[in-house]
């Protein structure tokens, strides 16, 4: 998986079920994806921020880029959570998680994300062992799916899991080829109550942390479906 800022319950699902996670450090930026964005509540509503990046393009890989030097925006973002999360049930439990990863947003974009995914893991108790695409196939020699199963073999792996919107990316007769099983499973996302009077899903661990604290996100780890494997008939 490519590495995201205090991304959704269903990426640390997916962590939390598998044996280990391969970030996906060396690959194209996004512009306007979701590695230094993401949405929480303002006013009752989902509201997307965003971390400020020095020099970003989508013609650089995401460890190659830095964050700017912009202390405005650290700032803002926490008088944006204190103003709209104060009420929330578990709002010091979540500040003082959150502080020492928010005060390491300087430096490189990569260190960053995983200083921040690496915390909300341990926050959470996941013990999955985390490496870098990098580290593993330094090389390079593939792309698309041809990476992935190359790293899939290097890492001796007999399945490869992923969330459902990887599904039109892979086809599972060349992962069959190679002895590696293609899984995809299905997230639950359990409705919490959120200010407004309606349920937004999939927004930051940060709301939901918010909302149900430490062990209610431990609990919601547990709310997966079953892994779907796809058929080998099938692309």
């Amino acid at each position: 998986m490519q590495p995201y800022f205090m991304p959704y319950i269903g990426y640390w699902q997916l962590f939390a079920a598998a044996d280990k996670l391969i970030v996906l450090d060396d690959v194209a930026f996004i512009r306007r994806g979701w590695i230094n964005r993401n949405r929480i509540l303002v006013n009752g509503a989902a509201h997307r921020f965003s971390i400020p990046l020095s020099h970003a393009s989508q013609h650089r890989l995401i460890n190659e880029i830095g964050l700017a030097a912009d202390s405005g925006w650290l700032k803002s973002f926490r008088s944006t959570l204190v103003q709209n999360y104060r009420k929330a049930p578990f709002f010091d439990e979540t500040q003082s998680f959150l502080e020492p990863v928010l005060m390491s947003s300087h430096g490189q974009l990569l260190p960053f994300l995983l200083r921040s995914i690496e915390a909300v893991a341990t926050h959470l108790g996941i013990g999955t062992p985390l490496a870098l695409a990098s580290s593993v196939d330094p090389d390079r020699q593939y792309g698309g799916q041809a990476r992935i199963i190359d790293l899939c073999c290097q890492e001796k792996a007999c399945r490869y899991l992923n969330l459902p919107g990887g599904r039109d990316l892979y086809n599972a007769q060349d992962f069959h080829r190679c002895g590696i099983e293609l899984q995809f499973i299905i997230p639950r996302l359990s409705p919490y109550t959120q200010p407004g009077g309606r349920w937004w899903p999939s927004l930051s661990i940060i709301d939901l942390l918010m909302h149900l604290g430490r062990k209610g996100a431990q609990n919601e780890l547990l709310h997966l479906g079953p892994a779907i494997s796809v058929d080998v008939g099938k692309s």
